[in-house]
């Protein structure tokens, strides 16, 4: 439809009406209960931190089951399976991993000389 015939529709001039109406109530309404934004978490997990603890105690490679099982007894609750699993492969990646990983499964923390 042509702008010219769309401007002059009666029905098109009511919604519009009404629209602007709902506009301006959603607005105010919106100026009245204003909300906060949420703060955002210190740290978004604690896992790695974990994984990386239970490494150092352990002082020698260990298969991520394992490491899955300490890391559970260490926070003292239970701890997502892939969220081990997902710790581990970003720690063993990247320009300076933290870990090292020794075979099929098994990690260890990497060395000094490794890092850099």
């Amino acid at each position: 439809m042509e702008l010219n015939g769309a401007r002059s529709n009666p029905r098109l001039q009511v919604e519009l009406a009404r629209l602007s109406e709902l506009h301006a109530q959603l607005l105010g309404g919106a100026a009245k209960n204003a909300r906060q934004p949420r703060p955002v978490p210190a740290k978004t997990s604690p896992v790695l931190e974990t994984v990386t603890r239970v490494l150092q105690q352990a002082d020698r490679p260990m298969q991520a089951r394992e490491i899955h099982a300490a890391a559970e007894r260490l926070a003292g609750e239970s701890l997502c399976w892939t969220s081990v699993k997902a710790a581990l492969a970003a720690g063993a990646l990247g320009r300076w991993p933290c870990f090292r990983t020794v075979g099929h499964g098994v990690y260890q923390l990497a060395a000094r000389e490794d890092v850099r």
